[in-house]
């Protein structure tokens, strides 16, 4: 009898340790989920404040162009754009709309902040632009260093000071105007301010120092990212102007004249009768109006390209290849129906308009070259790393 209260003990006492056991063990389990769940928020803490930022949203020449410079670059350049929207909306508010001058230049005010809503309304189509503009100047830079073209770090001081409005009083040698910089697609500069009075160097820097703080608070766009963006341009204008020398400025040209008629039938009956009575009669007669539904165009000397723009490339190579002092017969274009004369070819100088549009295009030519290399140019996943939409902006002033 005197054994049966321990054998009661010892299961009291058993029962009492399984139940602590289970408690150590939901403590144990408790604290294990409490700290995986730290260690899950602070591993997503730290990927997209450390990591995330960092990946890549393409890459040029192996150089990658980062997320966090994506979205700094994205902000700069949409509140740029809504800014120029403000500013244009009060500049057209405060136009006369019974003013007909006015009221045109109104109309093209709101034709520009259409534009710029556009792009506003589509981050997507926002964001490649900017990207765009991000490869460029990355492939900028490499032809510039290539050819040993470097921008000083006056130049960009100069470009900052004209773009804010202020203009220093330095002399400028006679025949060499000082060079201005347009911002390329998806990097516009500041909003200019009206300026009646000229701006004085204190007032620049206190304008410069307000715009940086606005700029790195709200966009975390830093001075050295606004920096870096107008010797980007600095570059790219200089290397616009290298491509440019190394263009020819002569080339095979014709002097041309040409009848276009609106009809097929027309036109045979004008090249009926210039078979018989001579160019120069029928040209002088449809210049005069003697000709219902036709006309004549005295172009000129006209390099390749001159005529292929306007009436079709199959048309430029039937006159380039015609003789001197021959007509050809009726050549069909999307125009039109034309019988054209070539009074002329040799090897001349271009004229401005074509040999400015020849440099434009040889750089844009080597531009998309590039762009289109894929071993030079690479893109990842960038639509999903456009930044979120900041619900508090402030306005624009």
């Amino acid at each position: 009898m005197a054994r049966k209260p321990t054998s009661i003990n010892r299961k009291a006492l058993s029962r009492a340790e399984r139940e602590a056991r289970i408690q150590r063990w939901i403590l144990l389990a408790t604290a294990g989920v409490v700290a995986l769940a730290i260690l899950i928020l602070a591993g997503g803490f730290f990927y997209e404040k450390m990591i995330w930022p960092d990946q890549p949203v393409a890459s040029v020449d192996g150089r990658p162009i980062r997320t966090r410079e994506f979205q700094k670059r994205f902000r700069f350049v949409e509140d740029s754009l809504r800014r120029q929207a403000a500013l244009l909306e009060r500049e057209s508010a405060s136009l006369n709309p019974n003013d007909p001058a006015q009221a045109t230049i109104a109309a093209l005010y709101r034709q520009q902040i259409r534009q710029i809503n556009l792009q506003l309304e589509d981050p997507v189509l926002l964001g490649r632009a900017v990207l765009q503009q991000m490869i460029d100047e990355r492939l900028i830079q490499a032809e510039a260093e290539r050819r040993g073209i470097r921008v000083p770090s006056e130049a960009i001081d100069r470009e900052i000071e004209r773009r804010f409005g202020f203009v220093r009083e330095t002399p400028t040698p006679a025949g060499s105007p000082t060079p201005t910089i347009t911002p390329g697609p998806g990097t516009p500069g500041p909003t200019p301010l009206p300026t009646p009075t000229p701006m004085s160097e204190a007032s620049f820097r206190a304008l410069y120092a307000a715009q940086l703080k606005r700029w790195e608070g709200e966009l975390g766009f830093t001075e050295a990212d606004y920096r870096a963006m107008i010797e980007a341009e600095l570059l790219e204008q200089q290397l616009r102007e290298a491509f440019a020398r190394e263009v020819p400025t002569h080339e095979e040209q014709v002097d041309v004249r040409m009848i276009t008629a609106e009809t097929l039938d027309l036109a045979n009956e004008l090249y009926r009768r210039v078979q018989a009575e001579g160019f120069e009669k029928v040209f002088a007669d449809v210049e005069a109006g003697r000709v219902v539904s036709a006309t004549a165009q005295n172009m000129g000397w006209t390099p390749v390209g001159g005529l292929g723009s306007l009436y079709g490339t199959e048309l430029e190579k039937i006159v380039f290849a015609t003789p001197v002092l021959s007509t050809t017969s009726v050549i069909t274009s999307p125009v039109g129906y034309h019988i054209v004369f070539v009074a002329g070819r040799e090897d001349r100088e271009l004229a401005p308009y074509y040999l400015e549009a020849r440099q434009r295009q040889v750089f844009e030519d080597w531009l998309q070259k590039q762009r289109t290399d894929p071993n030079r140019v690479r893109y990842f996943d960038w639509q999903n790393r456009l930044p979120r939409p900041t619900i508090a902006r402030s306005a624009p002033r």
